[in-house]
Formats: C-alpha cells, structure tokens, sequence
C-alpha cells in the first residue's frame, strides 16, 4: 500500500474513509468528496499549462515537471521542479483557487509540505516551496497572460512550521494502511454534515434519518455536546437545548412528523408581492482559466435564464434563451429586458444568487444598469418562507429547491432530466460549444429543460403557499 498526496489529503479529512477506498474500493460509496478533488485536478491540469509557459519563459538552471519521488510506501509528484545556477532548488505546487486554503477538504499547506517531505526522503533537498495559485484580480484581455494569471507566493517558513507535524501524520497514515480497522464510526461524527466524509453512511449505517445533522446551521459547540452525549436521533434531543429559531422550527418537524405552519410569516412573503409575477433562473458557467475577455478566475456569468410569468387572471406565459456561443451575456440581458416590464414582482429561489448576477451585469453593461438594479429591488425570495414558515420533516433540514419541490408538489421533480443540477448544467454547457451537430440538439434541449424545470418549480410551490395563505 502506497500513500500519495491524494491520500494523504483524504487522511486529513477521515482515515478511515482513505483506509476503505484504499482497501476495500468495491465498497468505497463515491459521493462529493470524490466528485470534488476530481475537479481540483481537471482545473490543476488547466493552470498547469500556463504555469509551464511562465517558467519556461524565465531564465533558470534547470526545470522539470510532473518529478515522481517514489518511494517504498510513498509516492509524491511535484508540478515543478528548478533548479537555478546557484544549485538551489525550488519545488512548485499549482492549484487553481485564488488562495492559499488551509481548510479540510483542500489544505495547500499540507499538501505541499508532502511533496517536500517524499522529495527529501528520496534524496532530492528542497530550498524553497513555492505554491501557484490565480490572481482573483485577473481579468482576461486576449489571450492569456500566464504572468498575469498566476501567483507564486513563496510558503518556505509555513513549511517549516509544519513539516513535523506533517511527518507525523504521514507515519500514521502509513501505519493505518498496512492495519485493519473497525468499520463502525468514523471522526466525521464530530463534523457537519457539509463536510462528512463520502463512506459517512457505510461507517454509520445505523444512523438515523432525519438526524441531528439534518438541523441547519448546527453550530461546532452544538453538535459536540450532541454527539457527546450519543443523541442523534432529533426526538432524543433533550428538552431546553439551546437552539436559534430556525433549527427549533425543523426539530420541532422532527419531533412531531407534522409540518411547522406560520400563517403570519406566510401572509407577510405575499405582503409585498405585485402582479405580474416573474419567476426569474438563470444558469452560470465558472472556469478557473477565464473563458471569455472581461472575465476573472473563477467568476461566473449567466448563459441561459428561464422566465414563467404569473398575471393576475391566472394565465401562465413562458420565456427562455440559451447562449450558444462563448460570448458575455449581453444578448441575454436584451432578450430578458424584452420579457420583463417595469412593474411586478421578480421571484427567485435563494434570490442573492440572481441579485449577485444581476449586479455584475449592471456592471459589465451600462445600458442596461437601470434595468438590471430595477429587477433586484423587484426581487423577492421565494425560499424565505421554507425557513420557518411552512417547515416538513421531508425536507431533511434543507430547503433546497430540489428537496421542497417533491414534498409539496409530489408531482414534480427532476428525475427525469438528463441535467438536474447546475454543474451538470455547466458541463454540458461546455461541452455544448464543442458539440458536432448531430449532438447539439440534445444538449441544448436538457439545457432548456433544466432550467425551464427550476421555474415551473417556482411557480408549483407558490401555488401551493398562495392556497394555504388563503386559508389562513
């Protein structure tokens, strides 16, 4: 058994979730965890090239890329390798955020400090450590500047704070793989639930469901003292405990297996709202390499929007548009402005996302700014009352739209679309700009339907709060 970089990383997070997909990967149950270090390193790949095109056009002794240290239970391989007239050497880590993170899921730190560590052991002394990330403040004129695009921000004096607690980890780590384990609970019990390991469930099977990681907004204090105490069934939660609003509202579902009504925080989301009703989504692509001019690292901007508008009578009018080609959204702004008139409400479902669009291309497209801020203070939320107003056990804690959709409309969801998310949505809208014709058609109808499926959503749940409003 051979320890790499991405294991070690996976340790980090739960050893025994490394331990299992390095044992036992029949059984390993890939999830988010997986899904994401697998686009840390397609997004890697793409910075990469322009980190070779930046030391290639710099004057060094020597540089070497993709170096494998391999040794008896640790295998490493450093992006970049110099080594300058002096005989100094300096190893190159690349990633694609905007950053240095030190968090769970993606320490840079560590990372690197790995790569240092098998490098040394194999031989080869490290100097300095240099990590390469994107410069946020990029924004992409022509082709790309790699000496504009990149950062290389020197972390020699972290690596030495760290290195021998990294050492330690790596023997234990080591020492984990070439041993057995008991395969009942991992330390994820001790975290969110945003950030359980993918073999959460396989370690826990007995958990139940909902838990205590269901409630939102579980503060780190909250939920020690829960697991503590071995409560993680909500209905064991004991009577007193100390929790905000919200999460009382959702326990309170828990416990009772009842809806959480408040006719008052219903009645006041429809206060506000004037015909005719638009039922605003729009669907983004983000690149850690800026795709198009006027765009930065990792900044998003909308490609398609889907538009159902509600009048007073009733009658339900549809509107859409898809970009297909790699160009910034203004067409898109001036087919939406033929659609939206300047009187009645905009609703959207966690509405900051919209709002955050809507200003950046306010920003981008002047003529269109009293247009775009317009829509924004018309905006309402139609998540909001899904907060503490109408609160179903069903929803598991959430109020996604994909998890209140199918609890309050059950027949509606997303099953039976090819695309039913919105990264999915971006591959394929990706993958759409170089589709051959005979492809083009089909991607572009999920994409529509996709998108045309969130505002339906919309409207669906609306038409259910509205009868209940009414009631009330």
């Amino acid at each position: 058994m051979v320890l790499t970089k991405t294991d070690f990383i996976h340790y980090l997070n739960c050893p025994k979730s490394m331990w299992l997909e390095k044992h036992d990967p029949e059984n390993f149950p890939r999830g988010e965890f997986s899904a994401f270090q697998q686009k840390l390193v397609q997004e890697g790949r793409e910075v990469e090239v322009f980190f070779r095109q930046l030391l290639d056009g710099r004057a060094f002794g020597r540089v070497d890329y993709e170096v494998e240290f391999q040794l008896d239970d640790l295998c490493a391989r450093a992006d970049g390798l110099a080594v300058d007239a002096a005989g100094q050497t300096t190893l190159y880590e690349v990633k694609s955020s905007t950053r240095v993170k030190t968090d769970a899921k993606h320490n840079h730190l560590k990372d690197a400090c790995f790569q240092k560590i098998c490098a040394e052991l194999a031989g080869q002394p490290i100097h300095r450590v240099v990590l390469v990330h994107l410069n946020s403040e990029y924004v992409r004129r022509g082709e790309i500047d790699p000496a504009g695009l990149l950062v290389l921000e020197d972390i020699t004096d972290r690596m030495t704070a760290i290195e021998a607690v990294t050492r330690d980890e790596m023997d234990a780590a080591v020492a984990l793989l070439q041993d057995e384990i008991d395969r009942v609970g991992c330390n994820c019990l001790r975290k969110s639930r945003a950030n359980h390991c993918d073999a959460f469930s396989y370690f826990n099977p007995d958990m139940p469901n909902p838990s205590i990681y269901s409630l939102p907004r579980l503060q780190p204090a909250q939920l020690i003292e829960l697991v503590d105490q071995g409560q993680f069934d909500p209905r064991a939660v004991p009577e007193g405990f100390q929790l905000g609003k919200q999460q009382g509202v959702v326990l309170a579902a828990f416990q009772t297996r009842e809806p959480q009504i408040d006719h008052g925080v219903i009645k006041a989301f429809f206060k506000d709202l004037v015909f005719p009703l638009y039922f605003l989504d729009y669907e983004t692509y983000a690149s850690a390499v800026p795709l198009l001019d006027g765009i930065s690292p990792h900044k998003a901007f909308p490609v398609q929007y889907s538009l159902h508008i509600l009048d007073a009578g009733g009658q339900l009018t549809h509107h859409e548009y898809l970009e297909q080609e790699a160009r910034l959204p203004h067409i898109l702004v001036a087919k939406l402005r033929e659609s939206i008139a300047g009187e009645g409400s905009v609703i959207a479902w966690h509405a900051s996302f919209e709002r955050t669009q809507n200003h950046m291309m306010a920003q981008a497209f002047p003529q269109h700014e009293d247009f775009l801020l317009d829509l924004n203070k018309r905006m309402i939320d139609l998540e909001e009352p899904f907060k503490t107003g109408y609160v179903d056990a069903r929803f598991g804690g959430s109020t996604s739209i994909k998890k209140v959709l199918p609890v309050v409309c059950p027949d509606m969801n997303y099953d039976d679309l090819a695309v039913q998310d919105g990264a999915a949505a971006m591959n394929a809208w990706s993958n759409m700009l170089a589709a051959p014709p005979d492809d083009l058609a089909a991607i572009t109808r999920n994409l529509l339907r996709y998108c045309e499926r969130d505002t339906e959503a919309m409207v669906g749940i609306y038409r259910f709060l509205n009868e209940r409003w009414r009631e009330g």
